[in-house]
Order: structure tokens, then sequence, then C-alpha cells
């Protein structure tokens, strides 16, 4: 149980610092223990997620000076796009035949909740069930080698998703539908093709959206 608590807090912090990251202009100071004060929090937890987040590339850290916003550029954000472009049609063509009811539902819930995020506000909320979205058939084809790259390669760029392309996101929550529907339906060729055109849109509205904001 304490495990679970200090995973949980962990996570907490860990969003919270992505959330605070993308107001920040690249090479911004950020003091961990000014952070865990700000939302409230142990400084144990909120250190683990600057840390998490120095891993992915986010952060940087300067021995015994401290952390700093670390800026992705466009070259990086394309090469993520391609990692999905290698895993995303290979897994589907894995699974499509023999995907279950209860996955199919899984993946409707996760676009009504983007909806619900949506009309919230709440774009991190969003974003996360973007990501859980196209996780269940990697979830379901069983590799854990591709899952733990994918969600790494999804989490490094959703620092930048916030302050990219926000007039879009309806139209990415479309797609999904209609690549659902066609997963349901077994129709790989359809499936295949929305997908790999899902994940060329979504790559041209974020490279349209990093050069909107760094404008």
């Amino acid at each position: 149980m304490k495990n679970m608590t200090r995973e949980t807090l962990g996570d907490r912090a860990y969003y919270a610092l992505k959330d605070k990251i993308v107001t920040l202009e690249s090479g911004t100071y950020l003091s961990a223990r000014r952070f865990a004060n700000d939302i409230g929090m142990s400084y144990t937890p909120v250190r683990e997620a600057f840390l998490r987040l120095r891993r992915e590339g986010s952060i940087r850290q300067v021995p015994n000076v401290g952390f700093f916003v670390e800026t992705m550029d466009l070259s990086d954000l394309v090469q993520f796009f391609q990692v999905r472009e290698c895993i995303e049609p290979f897994v589907l063509q894995k699974v499509i035949s023999r995907i279950p009811p209860l996955q199919i539902q899984m993946m409707r819930d996760c676009v009504e909740k983007q909806n619900q995020a949506l009309a919230s506000g709440d774009i991190m909320q969003y974003m996360l069930m973007d990501i859980t979205l196209h996780e269940v058939l990697l979830n379901l084809y069983g590799n854990q080698h591709l899952i733990t790259l994918y969600h790494s390669i999804r989490e490094k760029y959703m620092v930048c998703s916030k302050k990219v392309a926000v007039d879009y996101y309806p139209d990415a929550m479309s797609e999904h539908t209609s690549l659902i529907d066609s997963i349901e339906k077994r129709d790989i060729k359809r499936a295949l093709k929305l997908l790999t055109n899902h994940i060329e849109n979504a790559k041209q509205r974020m490279r349209e959206g990093y050069i909107n904001v760094t404008e």
C-alpha cells in the first residue's frame, strides 16, 4: 500500500509538472522544493517527477545548480511520429482479427472521455486519453518492449502537445471514431489507411502548431 501511495503521488506530481512546463520558456529555472510547496506536496514525489522528466528530456539538470526547461525542436517531434508510423500499423495488422468487444468499447470510452475533457478545458486529460486509446491495441498485442517504447515516445511530446494545435482536437476525435468503426468491422484495409492518415494528420497538426507557437 505504501508503494502504491508513493506511485500515485509521483504520478500526480509528474503531470502537474508537465502542465507547468508548457507555460515556460526554454531555459527557465525550476526549483523542485518551490514546486512542491506550490502544489502542496512533499519533496520526495516531486523530485521523482523531476527526475522522470529529466530522463524523458523535457528538463535538464545542472549539477549543484538545479533543473531547467529543455524545449524539443521540430526535428524531435517529426522523429517521434516516425516511431508511431512504424509501431501502430504493424500492431494493428497483428491484432485486428482478434480484438474482442471489450477492447472496442474501451477505445470508444476513451473518445467519450476526450470529449468530456475537451468540454471542460482539461487538455492534459484529453491527451492522456489519446495515449490510452492508442495503447489498447498495443496492450492486446502484448509486446512489453513495444509498449514501453511507445509510451515513452508519447509522453515525451505530450509536454508540447498542450501548447500547440488546440484548434484541431475535434478533428482528431472524428478520426478516432472512424478508425474504431473500421476496426470493429475487421476492415483491415480501411483501418490501416485511416490509422496511417491519422498519424500523418497528427504530425502535420503538431508541425503547424509548433511553427505558430515559435514564430
